[in-house]
């Protein structure tokens, strides 16, 4: 899923420490930097938001 980056969400990513990346993730794999559904990590790995217009959110993220 797509969403537009703003500065809210960048705010509100800090205030609530809001994790959404394959780094924080039960299905990625860190020393392979894989994810365990086979899906492509890169657009979803190591996110800085300072750099982002776009984010990509993973359908099937699950905090570890």
């Amino acid at each position: 899923m797509k969403s537009r980056v703003d500065d809210r969400l960048r705010r509100e990513t800090i205030r609530f420490a809001l994790r959404f990346t394959c780094n924080s993730c039960a299905h990625y794999a860190p020393e392979s930097r894989t994810c365990a559904h086979g899906f492509p990590t890169e657009p979803h790995r190591d996110v800085d938001l300072s750099q982002k217009r776009e984010l990509e959110f993973c359908k099937l993220f699950e905090l570890e």
